[in-house]
């Protein structure tokens, strides 16, 4: 959750670069990587396999904020963080869900919430 904080921190001080300048996503047949293009801190720098994801998050950041895919790892004490608006990152959700990992009922739910709520797949036990 720093990295959100550190992000959240550089929306509201930035002048008016978007995150696409700033952060990129590409991805493979067997891993995503995440990278810094500038003015971020090096923690966003993230590279991970498709074949250690275990859930996917998606939480609404309204109209003021950017919406993060968190992904939860096979090593559960890592979480990669993903804003939709880094470059690519749009085509990074669509690849979850191509892949069978964010079913289309619950990113079709995420994609119209505006009120900051969480979508996570497979969901949390009660």
């Amino acid at each position: 959750m720093a990295l959100v904080a550190s992000l959240k921190q550089w929306w509201k001080s930035r002048q008016g670069r978007p995150l696409q300048e700033l952060l990129a996503v590409d991805f493979d047949d067997k891993e995503i990587r995440v990278r810094v293009l500038a003015d971020l801190e090096a923690e966003w720098n993230q590279t991970f396999l498709w074949s250690d994801i275990t859930r996917v998050c998606f939480k609404d950041g309204g109209i003021l904020s950017s919406d993060i895919v968190y992904v939860t790892l096979r090593d559960c004490e890592k979480v990669a963080q993903v804003p939709t608006e880094a470059k690519d990152g749009h085509k990074f959700f669509g690849e979850l869900c191509e892949r069978g990992l964010f079913p289309e009922e619950i990113w079709r739910k995420a994609a119209g919430d505006t009120s900051g709520g969480m979508h996570c797949w497979p969901p949390f036990e009660k």
